[in-house]
């Protein structure tokens, strides 16, 4: 299903419980509208439904952090003329430019609130699951292991922008919390919760007590459910540098993890869905040829690196009939992902997991792992048009994964910041009369 009107106003109205600070208790009481009190005891089936769709409304708001990770990354120019600093800082081409010191940076408070809100909203769900006798111990089972696999995607986004700065992660009791972690700490914490919910969702049944939007098709029931929890758990298991661990949970995220090329196949996964109002319109469609300076535009080392033939180019990449030109930066194309307001936008897919595959069997190296990365290789690259990759050379392999993860995750979530930084490569990345930045500053809230 899709967002209707009706639903997703009453989900609106029961993700606003927990939407004025991302940790204060926010427990009120209103007659024309259920509290947060209200839900945490005996809730209904109806009212559980509603703390779901508010949940997957948290989790897609996760894609505000992505243009300023983007940027960082040299994925984009933020080329938005309302305001100078998205350019200023976000390229840091300002003197005072200091996105890992200054705690009020511009444009960066979203990449640690907004993904803390769709915790605080996952809590809320599974403490209201836990005590309400309305549903079986299998129907709670499902909504645990639903409510851990997202929280955990969402604790990957403020780890990856503070880096070592480390993050809170027992933050359940929002009137005693936890203390900071480091890095590795809150890493390991978050693959442990996916294990949890791992161990729930194996014990939910067959089918969920709840409903999911139509971006979820592929995991809509506790089995294929798992296979996204495995998903996530590769991906965190890539940063911890876990490389057995990351084959592995690939591996257990089948059948959503398929080598087989083609574009379907790159594209199955998990995806954020949007409407008319009073929903929102997907914040990555741009008419082509906007003349309006207000878009994220590609940038032209991108463009510049590219393959002959690779398919991707075309399908992402729109030449623009005017270049944008905005403080000193030109850049020829402009996003060409979606058709409309409405399309879907991806948070994980198919192809991602391919290329964490590539990646891991690289690092371990051991008998025919090489032969087998550069397989999974040449999966994606077959798939958009390209020719095989041949190589026996360990770091040419895992030269070839970041560069077909440069153009397979482009501007889907900060990627290529985030790999350069695992390898410690952000020496590479353009300066653009910039700088490169490694990390956010803790939030002003936060010291």
């Amino acid at each position: 299903m899709k967002l209707t009107n009706k639903f997703l106003i009453i989900a609106l109205l029961f993700a606003g419980i927990t939407s004025c600070d991302f940790f204060d208790p926010d427990i009120i009481e209103d007659p024309n509208n259920s509290s947060l009190e209200g839900v945490l005891n005996n809730a209904s089936k109806a009212q559980l439904q509603n703390l779901v769709t508010g949940l997957e409304i948290r989790h897609r708001a996760s894609t505000g952090s992505i243009n300023i990770l983007s940027s960082f990354g040299r994925e984009i120019y933020p080329t938005f003329a309302s305001d100078p600093r998205f350019i200023n800082q976000w390229i840091g081409q300002a003197a005072d430019a200091d996105a890992e010191n200054d705690p009020s940076f511009f444009g960066s408070a979203g990449t640690y609130t907004t993904p803390y809100r769709a915790i605080k909203q996952a809590n809320v769900l599974m403490q209201s699951a836990q005590n309400t006798d309305v549903i079986t111990d299998a129907e709670r089972n499902g909504i645990l292991g639903f409510a851990k696999t997202i929280q955990a995607f969402q604790y990957l986004i403020p780890l990856n922008a503070q880096f070592d700065n480390g993050i809170r992660f027992d933050v359940a009791d929002v009137t005693n919390l936890g203390e900071f972690l480091s890095y590795d700490a809150a890493l390991q914490e978050i693959r442990n919760l996916l294990d949890d919910g791992l161990s729930d969702l194996n014990s939910a049944g067959s089918s969920f007590v709840f409903t999911l939007t139509s971006g979820m098709d592929e995991f809509n029931t506790p089995a294929t459910m798992a296979d996204l929890n495995r998903a996530i758990a590769a991906r965190a298991a890539i940063y911890a540098e876990d490389w057995d661990a990351a084959v592995t949970a690939v591996e257990d995220a089948a059948p959503f993890f398929e080598l087989t090329a083609n574009p379907d196949a790159m594209n199955k996964g998990g995806y954020f869905v949007y409407g008319d109002p009073p929903d929102i319109f997907n914040p990555f469609f741009y008419t082509r040829n906007t003349t309006s300076i207000q878009l994220p535009t590609v940038h032209p080392e991108l463009i510049a690196d590219t393959l002959a033939g690779d398919e991707r180019v075309d399908n992402k990449f729109f030449l623009r009939d005017t270049p944008v030109v905005l403080q000193g930066l030109t850049a020829n194309y402009q996003d060409n992902r979606f058709a409309n307001t409405g399309a879907p936008f991806p948070f994980f897919r198919n192809e991602e997991l391919v290329l964490i595959y590539a990646e891991a069997l690289a690092q371990r190296n051991q008998g025919t792992d090489l032969a087998e990365a550069v397989d999974a290789i040449n999966v994606v690259r077959n798939s958009w048009g390209l020719g095989d990759f041949i190589s026996v050379s360990q770091s040419a392999i895992i030269d070839e994964v970041l560069f077909q993860r440069r153009y397979s995750l482009w501007l889907e979530g900060g990627h290529r910041w985030i790999d350069m930084r695992r390898y410690d490569r952000l020496d590479e990345l353009p300066l653009d009369g910039g700088k490169i930045y490694s990390k956010i500053a803790r939030p002003l809230s936060e010291l």
